[in-house]
């Protein structure tokens, strides 16, 4: 039989005149649950440690103790470095001796204002006096706050004299030796802090948007997987790279500080494969077939040439093979060999 004769014997079959038919396209239908992909993400990443401080001298004093080496763990509270403290603890003494002082003449000045209030009472004294009596009170009780102040100052550089660990960590440099004279802010060690590790990444939005929303996320590096909990995205958006960055923390034993790999997460929301897409009057899109009928379904949110995320049901039948002839209400059939007809 010739294909005209079966043209025209389908066409009669089917309750269709024989020059109807000639304009129905042959397609190859799919379901979209058969074809959409849940994405893996994967981004660089790398560990950084919660804090990485120099410790530094705040007072000016000669080195006189160094215990710790570079890679030396240290515990919170441990001995560092202690500095040479006989001239803080002088200015200490110093301070206390005019504290006591200026204690000594407030309690003289409370006692003549005392005694001048009395006088003033048997009308012995001027007024001029009186007020004298309380000027000098109140001078002395200045004074003496001053000094208590200088006191607590001279107290907290002893305390400076010994640079100890604010956590445990590791020493990573050691910038100054026994022997050697420090500054104000002179570093004297380099720490870098053994737990809370982070991973940090930068993310495209589209990224950003599904970590948010992913159910397990792990950090790989050199064979090994690291669960991880999403702890921030960072609210705002790098000018240079278009990204924004993500804080993640360890659910378990950390990878250490500095080192590289991939963040890795699987996506909650389906999405149709590039090749799916047409573009229609401006208009990215997939044919549906409704019956008999093509029916372009756009999907603003589409980019060329990405995967598209797309809300319908998983067995919405889309159209595969012939998609690239059709029009927005044209009449199609299902064909196992519509790729020939393309």
């Amino acid at each position: 039989m010739s294909r005209t004769v079966a043209t025209v014997s389908l066409a009669l079959l089917i309750g269709l005149p024989p020059s109807a038919m000639a304009d129905v396209i042959a397609v190859r239908v799919v379901t979209l649950g058969s074809v959409a992909e849940t994405p893996v993400y994967s981004a660089p990443a790398t560990a950084v440690a919660r804090n990485q401080p120099g410790l530094a001298a705040e007072i000016e004093a000669r080195i006189v103790e160094l215990p710790v080496e570079v890679g030396s763990v240290v515990r919170k509270g441990e001995l560092l470095a202690r500095l040479d403290c006989r001239r803080t603890e002088a200015l200490l003494a110093s301070a206390q001796a005019s504290l006591d002082r200026a204690q000594a003449q407030a309690a003289f000045a409370a006692s003549q204002l005392a005694r001048a209030r009395d006088l003033k009472r048997r009308k012995s004294i001027s007024d001029e006096l009186l007020d004298q009596r309380r000027t000098e009170l109140a001078g002395a009780r200045a004074d003496t706050a001053m000094r208590e102040q200088q006191l607590r100052q001279a107290g907290i550089d002893v305390e400076n004299c010994e640079l100890r660990a604010p956590f445990d960590a590791v020493v990573t440099r050691r910038n100054a030796s026994v022997g050697s004279y420090t500054a104000r802010g002179m570093t004297v060690l380099d720490l870098i802090e053994t737990q809370g590790q982070e991973v940090s990444a930068a993310l495209r939005h589209d990224e950003a948007e599904s970590l948010q929303r992913a159910e397990r996320v792990a950090f790989s590096s050199n064979g090994e997987d690291y669960p991880l909990q999403l702890r921030t995205l960072l609210p705002y958006i790098d000018t240079a790279t278009r990204t924004r960055e993500a804080r993640l923390t360890f659910a378990g034993a950390p990878a250490m500080p500095g080192t590289a790999g991939r963040l890795t997460w699987r996506g909650t929301r389906s999405l149709l494969p590039a090749d799916y897409l047409v573009r229609r009057d401006g208009k990215l899109g997939v044919f549906i077939l409704d019956g008999d009928t093509a029916r372009f379904h756009p999907l603003p949110k589409a980019e060329d040439g990405r995967p598209a995320r797309i809300e319908l049901d998983p067995d919405t039948r889309l159209i595969g093979d012939g998609r690239q002839r059709l029009r927005d209400g044209d009449a199609v059939r299902q064909s196992e060999k519509a790729g020939g007809a393309e």
